[in-house]
């Protein structure tokens, strides 16, 4: 997997290839820079975002917002048939959670293919 960051302009910065423990180290990271308040906002985003992808379409970008107050979100990928696909209005993941949570859905993404992944977390599907 590849590991993804923003600077301050919030251009993306590729870090490279990174496992499940380099990603959970990274979002310690970015957790405790989001009990900080900044004066900007994309300040902020730079501190507190990072993303892990397989591909351009599959990834998971994660944001720490403050105590226990996580996003993780992507895009949905795997629709169950090709009408779904077209006419379904939920076209996003997005998991507003808890820290301890987070972690446990950085690690699913990490060990699960993308459709057991989707299939697990589709009750926060959304538009």
């Amino acid at each position: 997997m590849n590991l993804y960051c923003f600077d301050r302009e919030l251009n993306v910065i590729e870090l490279g290839k990174g496992d499940c423990s380099t990603a959970l180290e990274r979002f310690e990271q970015c957790y405790l820079n989001g009990q900080t308040t900044y004066e900007y906002g994309e300040e902020a985003i730079a501190a507190t975002t990072f993303g892990i992808s397989r591909s351009d379409e599959d990834y998971l970008e994660i944001s720490c917002h403050g105590m226990d107050q996580v996003t993780l979100s992507s895009d949905r990928l795997c629709y169950p048939s090709l009408l779904s696909r077209l006419f379904s209005l939920k076209k996003q993941l997005s998991i507003d959670t808890n820290k301890e949570t987070a972690k446990a859905v950085i690690s699913d993404y990490f060990t699960m293919q993308r459709e057991a992944f989707e299939e697990k977390y589709s009750g926060y599907l959304c538009r």
